[in-house]
């Protein structure tokens, strides 16, 4: 659940609705200064279904016993955030391989500490007593990996994507496109850069730079995308941000709360990086 503060009022954000933004940019990507993804069916899914294990939390969302307020994304008990992620991983491998390995890799992100001390980026805070436990999860990932990128390799349909470099690459434009739905959903907008994302698969890389503009606009540059401008819509719900009695009064207050309509648009901005992937 992503959560924004609004007056006297929690705007709340569906983990799986941010993903759904996440795959409708994957499916615009592409143009005549960025490749587009490869391979293009493999990536939207595992863009669309990143976050696939959040389902079942999302329908009974809980409150912090601490906070009396419901947990975030990132505050959710560690053993919890393992279980649904490593849920959601399962499901996508067992429909596609490369778009598994594309997730899988994204949760490990998550726990990298090192994220934390980028601009734009946060990991899963992680208590000193569970280390044992995200490390073990992560070991456990790895392997996965592994023997992912070992089967995709064998496949003559795959073998050209499974590419080290090539998986690295489509691994940042998944963590790109993250980063960009949760400007979105973050609110309220602001300037902000994605940096260090793939134009193509031969090494060029760009920052995003992003600039609020009146109306719930914004503008992207370099921009990604076939279309211009990109009309953008999110489904939140509008709950008082008083404390919560428990969990049960949380889901109460989330199932009277009748779904709207964030709205966004997203265009292209001006010419400053065309210098960045002039060499495209």
């Amino acid at each position: 659940m992503i959560i924004q503060e609004q007056g006297d009022h929690l705007i709340v954000i569906r983990q799986t609705d941010h993903a759904i933004l996440s795959g409708y940019f994957a499916r615009e990507a592409g143009n005549e200064n960025f490749a587009r993804p490869e391979p293009l069916e493999s990536f939207q899914l595992a863009a669309t279904e990143h976050d696939n294990g959040w389902n079942e939390w999302e329908l009974q969302p809980r409150i912090d016993p601490v906070t009396f307020l419901p947990y975030s994304f990132m505050s959710v008990p560690t053993q919890e955030h393992i279980d649904l992620y490593q849920r959601g991983i399962e499901r996508v491998v067992k429909v596609d391989r490369y778009a598994g390995l594309l997730v899988s890799m994204h949760c490990a992100g998550l726990y990298d500490r090192t994220r934390a001390t980028m601009p734009g980026f946060s990991a899963k805070y992680v208590k000193t007593q569970e280390a044992a436990v995200v490390n073990d999860f992560l070991q456990r990932l790895r392997l996965q990996q592994l023997r992912l990128k070992v089967d995709l390799r064998a496949d003559p349909a795959t073998k050209d994507f499974a590419d080290e470099k090539w998986v690295q690459a489509n691994a940042q434009r998944l963590e790109a496109l993250d980063r960009l739905s949760l400007y979105f959903c973050l609110g309220p907008l602001g300037p902000a850069t994605i940096d260090a994302v793939p134009a193509n698969y031969q090494g060029n890389e760009v920052d995003w730079d992003l600039q609020p503009e009146e109306n719930n606009g914004a503008t992207l540059e370099p921009y990604p995308f076939r279309r211009d401008p990109l009309e953008i819509s999110i489904l939140a719900r509008r709950i008082p941000k008083g404390r919560y009695a428990d969990s049960l009064d949380l889901q109460k207050a989330l199932a009277q709360a009748p779904y709207f309509g964030q709205k966004f648009t997203l265009r292209a901005g001006g010419t400053r990086m065309q210098a960045r992937v002039a060499g495209i």
